[in-house]
């Protein structure tokens, strides 16, 4: 099972589309992206995800810090469409923190679970 942390705007509906996506093989926790990136960085989760106005700044600023740049990727700016191939190559690369603007997070938060699942076999 594979833990997600939930951070930013709009947590309740990237918690909500991320389960829909993953089902029983997610477990999602909402928090803030500070303790969200201390979790990853502890083991204690797998992937971060994150929104906010532009889909880079405040989504990924904290698990940057903590996390490291090389580790975190923005999937989706402002006024921009989550591209899949994009997402799938992010994954790959072994990124584990995802931001995205707020408009695009029902959009994005599918293909990231998705792609994630894939790394791992679960689907």
């Amino acid at each position: 099972m594979l833990r997600i942390v939930v951070g930013g705007l709009r947590k309740d509906v990237i918690e909500r589309t991320a389960k829909e996506a993953g089902g029983d093989k997610i477990s999602v926790t909402v928090t803030s992206d500070f303790e969200a990136a201390k979790k990853i960085k502890a083991g204690e989760a797998d992937y971060y995800l994150g929104a906010c106005n532009s889909g880079g700044g405040a989504a990924l600023s904290i698990p940057i810090g903590i996390l490291g740049y090389s580790n975190c990727a923005t999937v989706a700016k402002l006024g921009g469409k989550p591209d899949a191939k994009n997402i799938e190559k992010l994954v790959s690369e072994g990124k584990v923190a995802f931001g995205m603007a707020v408009e695009s997070v029902e959009d994005a938060v599918p293909l990231i679970i998705s792609s994630l699942l894939k790394k791992h076999n679960l689907i």
